[in-house]
């Protein structure tokens, strides 16, 4: 058993570093659903973020526990130290794993946010501002002799017009909104900007969803959803190539989802692909 003493009359007895009493390794023990305060700023543009984290790491077979306010503790400290801006989500990762590293032993560390981004948009004719959500989760795993990668996976709504409905119904059909998202993994020089990640994602819906329309802009998004009916698997692929022909120069594992919340049926509709990019 090991003890810590701490000041003259107070001793600490050190049970996590004791022999469990059944020697198997834990992949993943740590933290879930804490929440706290960021703030970033890109290209000129400031993020106050609330993120949902979650701080794991791996325990070996002959360790009884993970000193849980070492993690706790690292993620304070590089939030409080560096509290005015941050560069990226990803940065802030690093720095919080590098934090870590010095406070407990692992062979593998993995720190997720899952938060709500803000970017701006402009109604398509009116061009009047507005300011869209979209979901992010953006994960950093650090193991012992690689360098971090990063799984970084936004979600943005757009919508959908039943091509073969409208061929078969004299040109009408059943228009419903979608969700689309796509997933990068690669180390950090390689991974794209949400920014980047999002404008691939609306430029594969049959048209761009908006918070404010007016009504020259609600005729122009019916028409242009009405001219570029999609499947739910076509949205799909073409977030793959977009994705594909806008990161081609990076070495990027990518995940695409088109989820359609369909309009006349009382469930939803899903594909999923994957493809890669080798930076050539």
């Amino acid at each position: 058993m090991n003890k810590l003493s701490v000041g003259q009359d107070t001793l600490v007895i050190d049970t996590q570093d004791e022999q469990p009493k059944h020697r198997i390794q834990l992949k993943k023990v740590g933290v879930k659903n804490l929440k706290t305060f960021l703030m970033t700023k890109k290209g000129g543009l400031r993020h106050h973020i609330i993120a949902k984290v979650e701080l794991t790491i791996d325990l070996p077979a002959d360790t009884k526990g993970v000193h849980m306010s070492r993690l706790i503790e690292s993620m304070a400290e590089v939030i409080s130290d560096e509290f005015s801006l941050h560069k990226s989500i990803e940065e802030i990762q690093i720095h919080i794993l590098d934090s870590l590293r010095r406070r407990h032993f692992f062979n593998r560390a993995e720190i997720k946010f899952d938060f709500d981004f803000g970017y701006t948009s402009k109604t398509p004719v009116s061009g009047k501002r507005t300011w869209e959500v979209c979901d992010v989760t953006s994960v950093t795993v650090k193991e012992n002799g690689k360098p971090f990668i990063h799984d970084i996976s936004v979600r943005v709504t757009g919508n959908t017009v039943c091509p073969h409905s409208m061929v078969n119904n004299g040109g009408m059909t059943h228009m419903q909104r979608a969700i689309g998202t796509l997933r990068v993994i690669g180390t950090t020089d390689q991974v794209p900007s949400y920014g980047s990640m999002i404008e691939v994602i609306e430029n594969s819906f049959s048209s761009r969803t908006y918070s404010l329309l007016k009504l020259e802009d609600e005729m122009h998004v019916t028409k242009q959803m009405y001219d570029n009916p999609l499947f739910v698997e076509d949205v799909c692929r073409g977030i793959l190539q977009n994705a594909s022909d806008t990161y081609k120069d990076r070495i990027l594992d990518m995940f695409a989802e088109a989820r359609s919340l369909e309009s006349i049926h009382k469930h939803d509709v899903i594909a999923e692909g994957r493809i890669v990019t080798n930076g050539q």
